[in-house]
């Protein structure tokens, strides 16, 4: 009851500061305008997770690491802040093109410029790259193999998901047993990385490192429910 109390004087409070839920700016400057927090361009190389540039440079270029890249992109600071605060020097393009320097020579001469541009987008759009380096199973290519993975379609899919059920609960509904649901989706993500490394979206090295996290991930992965719109809204929407 006293919840139910709660929750309008909220509102009206939120309402008097110019706080409106679900209004949440974007994250990075390349969003369009009234686009939410968690924007994203629809870019294969984005919903992927085709990082340009080998984590491991990552790491040397800007004297980081795994752990403080999860915990410094928090939407908001972006990779070329952290190098800053490394005291790295160099402009953007500097470091950009330090990052993609070691693939440059293995790549066909006309994915060079899109390497250096997707690696500028790595280092200034902070949800961009927190996405590409830490969502690594949030992928289209997921709802769009629907059928083989859960005996469902991909619309049915979605609708089950937005509910906030677990991908082997919604496996269970489209009549596929856990092991098939794990098995489908290791081989959704091998498939997956086998072309980023074809159409040359990131190095061998690379692909390999994003399969073996999203192998350590996946059996927490398939048990965990999806958040609802609803939830969504209100992750995005809280105080940073």
């Amino acid at each position: 009851m006293r919840q139910r109390l709660l929750l309008p004087i909220l509102a009206v409070l939120l309402a008097a500061l110019g706080v409106v839920p679900g209004a949440a700016g974007a994250a990075d400057s390349h969003a369009p305008r009234g686009a939410r927090l968690d924007w994203l361009p629809a870019d294969e190389w984005v919903m992927s997770s085709w990082l340009p540039f080998d984590e491991a440079r990552l790491d040397a270029v800007v004297k980081t690491d795994h752990a403080e890249l999860q915990s410094w992109l928090d939407d908001h600071r972006t990779l070329a802040q952290l190098a800053r605060a490394h005291r790295v020097t160099g402009s953007t393009a500097v470091l950009a093109h330090r990052l993609v320097a070691p693939r440059l020579a293995h790549v066909r001469r006309a994915l060079r410029p899109v390497l250096q541009r997707r690696a500028r987008d790595m280092l200034t759009q902070a949800h961009l790259s927190r996405h590409v380096l830490f969502h690594i199973f949030h992928t289209p290519a997921i709802p769009n193999a629907a059928r083989s993975i859960f005996g469902l379609s991909p619309a049915r899919f979605r609708s089950i998901r937005d509910s906030g059920r677990s991908p082997i609960t919604i496996g269970a509904a489209g009549g596929r047993s856990p092991a098939h649901v794990q098995g489908a989706l290791w081989a959704l993500l091998v498939q997956r990385a086998a072309r980023g490394v074809a159409v040359g979206a990131m190095s061998r090295a690379q692909a390999d490192a994003l399969l073996a996290e999203q192998k350590r991930q996946l059996f927490l992965y398939v048990y965990r429910s999806f958040r609802t719109p609803e939830q969504q809204i209100a992750f995005i929407c809280r105080p940073h």
